[in-house]
Order: C-alpha cells, then sequence, then structure tokens
C-alpha cells in the first residue's frame, strides 16, 4: 500500500501516456505524490508531460471551500532548473499545524499555451511532532547516459515503517549527478514522530525525470555511520526511441540545461555504483 503512489507514477512516467483533464493535458496521470510530511509541512510531487510550472491550493475542508490562510505555498521546481522545462513538479507547503488534515489541489499551468490544469482535491494529514534520531543521509548516482548530470530530476525514497515518502533533488547539496536523501525525515506511520532505523530496511527508491523518464529500484538501508553512505547502485536514464524527438541542451561544460519535446525514455540500473 505504501508504494502504491510511487509505483503507479513511475509507470506512467515510462509509458508517457495517460493524461488526466482534457486529451491535449498535460498533468500525467498517477500522480501526485505527496512526501516530506512533518508537523508543519508537506511537499507535493507530480510529472508532465511537457514544461510547465506547479503550484498548490490548500484548503481546510474536503469540499475545497475554505482556503488555509496559514498555508505558505513555495514552487522547488523554479528554484531547480531545469525541472520545470523537463516537466518534474515539486512544491512544498509550510505554515501547517501538527496532526491536522490538509486538503489540496494541484495547480499546473503549461508553458506552451498557458492553459492552466486543475487536480481533483487529495488529503494528507501531518504528523505528531519532531525527534531527534541519528539516521544516516543516502547518496543516490542519476545520469543521463553514461556520464551526463541529471539536473532537475529528483528523487523520492520510501520505506514500509514510514507514513510518507521524503525526497532530494540532483545536484542538491552533493555533486550534479548524486541525489541526497536525507532519511532522518522519515515518520513512523503508528507514532507519526521520527523512525529511527536499524539498517537492514528496504527501502524503495523513485527516480523522477519528468518526460525524460524515470526509474524504480529497491535498495537496503546500510548498518548506519552516524554520516552519508552511498548507494550500490546508480541509475542512469537515456533515450531508446521515441515517439517524438527529444532534444537535450547543454552548456559549455556538457551539463543538460533543459529539454524539449516527448520522447519515450527508458532507465538502466547499472551494477555497483563507483
Amino acid at each position: 500500500m505504501l508504494r502504491r503512489g510511487i509505483v503507479v507514477l513511475a509507470v506512467v512516467i515510462g509509458l508517457g501516456m495517460a493524461l488526466y483533464g482534457h486529451s491535449h493535458a498535460q498533468v500525467m496521470e498517477g500522480s501526485p505524490v505527496v512526501t516530506d510530511v512533518t508537523p508543519v509541512q508537506f511537499c507535493v510531487v507530480w510529472a508532465t508531460s511537457g514544461p510547465a510550472s506547479g503550484w498548490v491550493h490548500v484548503f481546510l475542508d474536503p469540499e475545497g471551500t475554505i482556503p488555509c490562510l496559514e498555508a505558505v505555498v513555495k514552487s522547488e521546481s523554479a528554484e531547480h532548473p531545469p525541472a520545470e522545462n523537463i516537466g518534474v513538479m515539486k512544491v512544498r507547503v509550510v505554515g501547517l499545524e501538527p496532526e491536522r488534515e490538509y486538503f489540496f489541489q494541484t495547480e499546473t499551468t503549461v508553458k506552451k499555451d498557458n492553459a492552466v490544469y486543475l487536480s481533483p482535491l487529495k488529503s494528507v494529514r501531518t504528523e505528531k511532532r519532531s525527534d531527534i534520531v541519528r539516521n544516516d543521509v543516502l547518496v543516490q548516482k542519476v545520469t543521463i547516459g553514461e556520464t551526463d548530470p541529471a539536473p532537475g530530476m529528483l528523487v523520492i525514497a520510501a520505506v514500509e515503517e514510514a507514513s510518507y515518502p521524503v525526497s532530494g533533488w540532483v545536484g542538491d547539496g552533493v555533486p550534479a549527478e548524486y541525489a541526497a536523501i536525507d532519511t532522518n525525515n522519515f515518520y513512523d506511520k503508528k507514532d507519526h514522530v521520527n523512525l529511527e532505523l536499524q539498517g537492514g530496511e528496504a527501502v524503495y527508491l523513485t527516480v523522477v525525470g519528468g518526460f525524460l523518464g524515470t526509474a524504480e529500484i529497491q535498495e537496503t538501508i546500510p548498518d548506519e555511520t552516524g554520516g552519508m553512505q552511498k548507494l550500490s547502485r546508480a541509475v542512469s536514464l537515456s533515450a531508446t526511441g521515441s515517439r517524438t524527438a527529444v532534444a537535450v541542451k547543454k552548456d559549455s561544460e556538457g551539463t543538460v540545461v533543459s529539454a524539449s519535446g516527448g520522447g519515450c525514455f527508458v532507465s538502466t540500473v547499472c551494477g555497483n555504483e563507483k
């Protein structure tokens, strides 16, 4: 049950099909996915099949008639280019109360024609409180092809004991070809306080690359060292032939800075990460 939302998101992005709204809508079915829930915040991640920007509306009632005036909304995608241009949406909502149910609706604005699409209302419940735990930060390697960094992509991580998954941007606080997952941010689904990991737990990772593709792998939480640990396998997203050509633009140093099109991409899970 925990992985259902992440699995659906991964499958639909990988197929590059099944859109909600009008037949030409840009928002991929199966998203959004709620991540990074704490006593005072939550995030929402979803994918689009073309360049877009995302926003979230927060309500106090399931009908969506009472706005949550205390909620402060911020688009993380806008701060992690080229996320918006490759269809990776992540919005953070802060200023919330612990142990309270909120209702939200995503808003997607397509950059091509400024068309706006609203998702159905969904709910999220904030956690009880934050406790100090001593889990490690896991580092996952993600590239385009063999070596190109993958800015604008993010990794969602879930464990069975946690109430919600957590996420991390590629290149955020780590080298450009990695994403860091702070496992201290998992909350226990029973007690709704931070989850102390022991090592050996299964962790399910989904690399979200918008219309550039996706990958889903399972790893094991390593024995804790109290620091940062690389996971054993790298993930590479690569073109294998597409319904529509995808143009990838690089800067003078060879880093991918934007992409356009709507191609069908697949992921490759490499052996041991070097």
